[in-house]
C-alpha cells in the first residue's frame, strides 16, 4: 500500500487533511495472511491451484473486510475522504506486464474468476468512493442499486459479474481513471493497469481512449497539476534506460531468444513501469512539458506525479531553466519494506552502475531519448512511509513519517519523521 495526506487551503497548523490518496496494493489477493488462509481452508483445498492466492468473489470480500476493520484503517477511512486506484497486487503480481503474462494466465482453470472477481469486488470497495455524486448516479450499476424498491435484498451478482467480464475482454468500456479539483490544485489519478494495450505494435500503458481522456484534464490554469499514478513515471534514471531496453528485447524484433530473455528479466525483475511502456512515456512527458510551459493554459508553480509501487521513497525532479517545475514523488511501501540485501541491489540498479550502462544499452536498442533529463533530488530511504502533501501557496511542502510502536502498544503509535522537502515555486 502506498499513500499521500493531501492538504490543499494553505498551511494552517493542526489542520486536518482534505483527502488521504492511495495509490495501489491495498489488498494482496496474491500474498495472503494466516487469517486469510484459515478462511480459504474452511472452503476448499487450498493445495489445489490457485492455492493461498484469491479464487473468487466471497474470498474477496473476506479480505476487503479483514483489511477495512483493522481498526485503524476503519478510524482512518471513517474520517477523512480517500480516493484510491489499484496497482498489480489487488488482482495479481505483474498483472498485464505483457501480452505473454496475460495470456499465460489465461490458459489456467482460475484466472477467469479471479480477474471477474477481482474486478468487480474493487468496483464495491474501492471505486465507489472514487466518484462523485454526480457520477455515481449515472452509473448502471449504481443506478440498479439506488433504485431498487422490491422486496428483500437485490441480488446483483450476475450484473457485476457481467460488468467486470466486459471491462476485462474491453477495457475501453470503462474508465477507473478519475479526477477531482479544488479550487488551485487538480488531482488527476490514472488507472495505469486494467487501461494497457499489450499487443507488441500497439503496446502502451493507456490505451487511446484513456490517452485521449488523459490529455484533455492535463491543463493549466491551477497553482498545482497532480497526477496520481500507481507506478513512478520518473523512475531512476538507471532503471528508466533498463526497462526502456528491455521493451525493445522483449518484442522479439532481435530476435526469439532475445525476447525470451527480454521477457524473464521484465517479469523477473518487475520492469513494467511507464519506462517500459515508451510510446505512453513519451505522450504523457509531452503533455506535462506543455502544461509546465503555458502551452495549456496559465503555467502551474509544479506539475506534480505521485506515485508508489517499487518499496523505497524518493523525490526527482525535471531539469528545467524556465516554466513549472515538473517532479515526482514517491511515497512506497507502508507495511511491506524490502529485504535488506534487495535495497543495495535496487539502490544500485537505480543510482548506481546501472545508470551509464543502462543509458548504453538504451541507446544500441536505439531507444528514443527522453524528452527531457531529470535528477533525484531526495532519496532514496526505504522506511514504511505515509507522505504528506500541503498547498502552502508558495510551493508543495512534502514529509515522509513512519509510525513507531514502543512497548508492544499497537494502538497508540507515535509518528516519526523519515524526511521533508519543500518544492517552492521558480521564480521567472
Amino acid at each position: 500500500m502506498r499513500a499521500y495526506a493531501l492538504s490543499m487551503a494553505g498551511p494552517e497548523h493542526g489542520r486536518w487533511p482534505d483527502l488521504v490518496l492511495f495509490l495501489g496494493d491495498q489488498v494482496y489477493a496474491d500474498s495472503t495472511s494466516e487469517e486469510m488462509q484459515d478462511f480459504i481452508r474452511k472452503r476448499r483445498n487450498i493445495k489445489e491451484e490457485p492455492g493461498a492466492e484469491l479464487k473468487d468473489f466471497e474470498e474477496y470480500a473476506h479480505l476487503y473486510r479483514l483489511a477495512w476493520s483493522d481498526p485503524a484503517n476503519r478510524w482512518l477511512l471513517s474520517t477523512l475522504p480517500s480516493a484510491m486506484i489499484f496497482d498489480d497486487h489487488d488482482i495479481r503480481d505483474d498483472w498485464n506486464s505483457s501480452l505473454s503474462w496475460k495470456q499465460e494466465m489465461q490458459k489456467t482453470s482460475w484466472w477467469h474468476e479471479r480477474i471477474v472477481s477481482g474486478l468487480g469486488s474493487y468496483w464495491i470497495y474501492q471505486h465507489l468512493g472514487n466518484l462523485s455524486p454526480k457520477e455515481r448516479a449515472v452509473d448502471p450499476l449504481w443506478r440498479r442499486i439506488s433504485g431498487h424498491a422490491g422486496p428483500g435484498e437485490l441480488d446483483l451478482t450476475a450484473d457485476l459479474d457481467a460488468f467486470a467480464e466486459r471491462v476485462d475482454a474491453v477495457p475501453e468500456s470503462y474508465r477507473w481513471s478519475y479526477y477531482r479539483d479544488w479550487d488551485q490544485v487538480r488531482l488527476i489519478v490514472v488507472d495505469s493497469r486494467a487501461a494497457r494495450k499489450l499487443e507488441p505494435e500497439q503496446r502502451g500503458l493507456l490505451d487511446p481512449a484513456e490517452l485521449a481522456w488523459l490529455d484533455e484534464r492535463m491543463r493549466g490554469g491551477f497553482r498545482h497539476l497532480l497526477i496520481g499514478t500507481s507506478l513512478p513515471f520518473l523512475l531512476p534514471m538507471g532503471l528508466h534506460h533498463v526497462e526502456s531496453w528491455d521493451e525493445v528485447l522483449s518484442t522479439g524484433k532481435r530476435g526469439r531468444r532475445q525476447a525470451w530473455l527480454g521477457e524473464r528479466l521484465r517479469l523477473a525483475l518487475d520492469l513494467e513501469h511507464w519506462a517500459a511502456f515508451q510510446r505512453s512515456f513519451q505522450d504523457v512527458a509531452r503533455f506535462a512539458s506543455e502544461v509546465a510551459d503555458g502551452k495549456r493554459g496559465p503555467a502551474p508553480q509544479t506539475v506534480t506525479f505521485l506515485s508508489g509501487d517499487v518499496h523505497f521513497s524518493y523525490v526527482s525532479e525535471v531539469e528545467r531553466e524556465n516554466g513549472s517545475r515538473i517532479l515526482q514523488a514517491v511515497c512506497s511501501p507502508i507495511r511491506n519494506p524490502l529485504p535488506r540485501f534487495l535495497r543495495y541491489f535496487a539502490a544500485a540498479m537505480a543510482f548506481g552502475p546501472a545508470v551509464p550502462f543502462g543509458a548504453w544499452m538504451a541507446r544500441v536498442a536505439k531507444v528514443p531519448n527522453p524528452p527531457f533529463r531529470w535528477d533525484v533530488i531526495k532519496g532514496p530511504w526505504f522506511d514504511n512511509n505515509l507522505a504528506i502533501l500541503e498547498d502552502t501557496g508558495d510551493g508543495l511542502a512534502l514529509s515522509w513519517l513512519t509510525g513507531v510502536v514502543e512497548d508492544g502498544d499497537q494502538m497508540h503509535p507515535r509518528l516519526d519523521s523519515v524526511a521533508e522537502a519543500t518544492l517552492e515555486a521558480r521564480r521567472n
